[in-house]
This record gives structure tokens, sequence and C-alpha cells, in this order.
């Protein structure tokens, strides 16, 4: 991957985290120009610096990296929409409701004994 195409997942992560430079700045302790430059590919990114962007953007950091092209799927549920959707959503939530939807989806099954091995 190029610098272009890493600068523009930077600045579509921050968009799609619904956060402004100014946001990310403060979070980062650094001023907004710093930000700014980032994203335009005019300064470099230190491992440290990715990784705490990874985490406020919710995303992991091989998103950065990686196309995703969704005629090659990676994922047993990027095949279906629905489940592609609540995963990301999932993704977005508080860890503590990940953990709390997780134990909802696990009872859930388990009560309809989907999952054989709950017996």
């Amino acid at each position: 991957m190029d610098r272009k195409k890493f600068c523009y997942k930077l600045k579509k992560a921050r968009l799609e985290a619904g956060l402004k430079q100014e946001e990310v700045a403060m979070f980062m302790k650094l001023p907004i120009s710093a930000i700014s430059v980032m994203e335009a590919g005019t300064r470099k990114i230190d491992v440290f610096e990715l990784i705490k962007l990874s985490g406020l953007y919710n995303k992991p950091i091989e998103w950065f990296f990686h196309e995703h092209n969704n005629t090659l799927r990676r994922r047993w549920y990027d095949l279906d929409p629905v489940l592609s959707e609540s995963v990301e959503l999932l993704r977005q939530a508080p860890a503590k409701m990940q953990r709390s939807a997780a134990f909802g989806i696990i009872g859930f099954l388990n009560s309809g004994n989907f999952n054989e091995n709950a017996k």
C-alpha cells in the first residue's frame, strides 16, 4: 500500500468515528496541524501514534494497511450483509456493551439448542 492510500484510510477512519481533527489532536496531545499533515501524508506517523489512533478510531491496525475489496471476502460474516453490519456495530460499541451483547447471543443460541455442545 502506498502512502496516499494509507493517508486516505487514516482520514476515512477519523470521519467514520465521527471525530474532528481538533478532537483527535486533543486526544493525541498534538497540534491540529499535526493531524492535518498526517492525513495529507507530509508527516510520518510512528507506530505508537498509529496504535493510539487505531484505538481511538476503533479499527484494528491491519485495517489501515489492507485493501477492503468486497469481492475478496476473508471472514465468514462478510458473506451476509446483515451479519457483517452486526459485527461492525458490535465492534463500535463500548467494551462493556460488547460483552453484554455477546452473553445475550450465547444465551439465545444455547436456549434454542443451536449449539450442540450446550447440553
